[in-house]
């Protein structure tokens, strides 16, 4: 199991400071996938009192390399090729999940989608992001 992976499950949040900064809680990981949540709060408003897009990207950003390294080995690790979100409809307040897959996983390279809903895991689409990773060696 890769060590990031392990501090997860062995003492969650504080595993990741990105995840203590932003109130991020592991949820569920395993079997390519990852779920993560966070509540929106006013000091991640943008200037029109929404949450700024940033924080979406992070979210489903953290959400994929967490999918991506519970089935990676203990020496591999990733490096991001791509990343593209496209931001769907906006948010002030409330729980938000990020929510991962691996779409394809070749011997160096991964491709996987985050999205960010609303609610729940199988909540109202916020965004969306499409990613490509590199795996690497310790």
């Amino acid at each position: 199991m890769h060590p990031y992976v392990e501090k997860i499950a062995s003492i969650g949040a504080k595993a990741n400071p990105t995840f203590q900064t932003l109130g991020i809680e592991p949820v569920s990981w395993g079997d390519g996938k990852a779920v993560l949540r966070m509540t929106v709060t006013p000091h991640l408003h943008n200037g029109s009192g929404f949450l700024q897009g940033g924080f979406y990207v992070i979210l489903a950003d953290e959400a994929i390399a967490l999918a991506i390294l519970a089935t990676a080995g203990e020496d591999e690790g990733t490096a991001t090729i791509s990343e593209t979100t496209s931001f769907l409809r906006g948010v002030s307040e409330g729980e938000i999940y990020g929510v991962a897959a691996i779409t394809r996983k070749g011997r160096r390279i991964v491709f996987a989608e985050g999205e960010v809903r609303k609610g729940s895991p199988d909540g109202e689409l916020l965004s969306k992001t499409v990613v490509s990773y590199t795996m690497t060696r310790a």
